[in-house]
């Protein structure tokens, strides 16, 4: 009797263990479930990086020349003011005090901003046949001299 008290036990013990494991087994199984729907729920609603963008066209930008600037584009630039008239210092190449003043007096002559950069603008310019040539500036005739006279020719006196 002992013995089959004890294994009614031990079988007990044995259906317990199964049942724990198969509730344990469908809690996780559910639970599984749950987080598949809470992922996915994510998933939809999480941004995702898109791939690369496209290249985009190259696009050349305009040149663009200021104090500084040194090649054969400068040499270019100072044989046309040269031409012109606005610029008189040696054609090197190199973009400094006198060839910065040559393109603020053009740009100013032309109509343009005198910033003494030669950009998209005063180059599209300097190329045309729309360019100006140098004009000196005019001096005032009629000015009042260092020494202004009387009409009887004495001196004022300051």
């Amino acid at each position: 009797m002992e013995k089959q008290q004890a294994r009614r036990t031990g079988s007990s013990w044995i259906i317990l263990a199964a049942i724990v494991l198969l509730l344990a087994g469908l809690f996780f199984l559910i639970r599984s479930g749950q987080i598949k729907r809470e992922y996915e729920a994510l998933a939809a609603t999480t941004p995702v990086p898109s791939q690369a963008p496209p290249l985009l066209d190259y696009r050349e930008l305009a040149p663009m020349y200021r104090y500084g600037s040194v090649g054969p584009e400068v040499i270019a630039l100072q044989e046309r003011l040269t031409e012109l008239g606005y610029y008189t210092g040696g054609i090197d190449g190199k973009y400094y005090e006198g060839t910065a003043a040559s393109v603020k007096v053009f740009q100013s002559q032309n109509g343009l901003d005198a910033d003494g950069i030669a950009g998209e603008k005063t180059l599209a310019v300097l190329r045309s046949d729309q360019a100006k040539r140098y004009q000196p500036p005019v001096e005032a005739t009629g000015s009042p001299s260092p020494n202004p006279t009387n009409q009887d020719g004495s001196y004022n006196k300051p």
